[in-house]
């Protein structure tokens, strides 16, 4: 891969935690289907230790990775919010930094004329 096919991006992923897989195809069929995100990826799995309300916790999740042009990560976090069963959803945002040209083009004609700066 030659410098010029590995180019910076205006794009960032989202991870969200879940509790099961009907919860991770509802978040990303729904952001996908919003044009909120140009796709995602499910990662099966995990076991979260975390404390809530004074008590230490133990839970089977599993992780949704979005991926989302930076000026609408904060739309497509909103709508994460409002359609997913915890109280407090884990939605972290990651800038995606730099990607192969092929799919950082791919993954902004996904997002069409979303992927531009509002």
């Amino acid at each position: 891969m030659t410098p010029d096919q590995f180019q910076a991006s205006e794009m960032s992923f989202l991870y969200v935690t879940v509790p099961d897989m009907a919860t991770a195809r509802l978040l990303a069929g729904g952001a996908i289907g919003e044009k909120l995100a140009a796709c995602a990826n499910v990662l099966p799995q995990m076991t979260a230790i975390y404390e809530w309300d004074g008590e230490v916790e133990e839970e089977s999740e599993l992780i949704v990775i979005l991926k989302t042009a930076k000026s609408i990560a904060p739309a497509l976090a909103k709508w994460i919010e409002d359609n997913h069963p915890y109280e407090v959803p884990c939605i972290l945002e990651v800038p995606l930094g730099r990607g192969n040209s092929g799919y950082v083009e791919w993954l902004q004609k996904q997002m069409g004329s979303r992927s531009r700066p509002m």
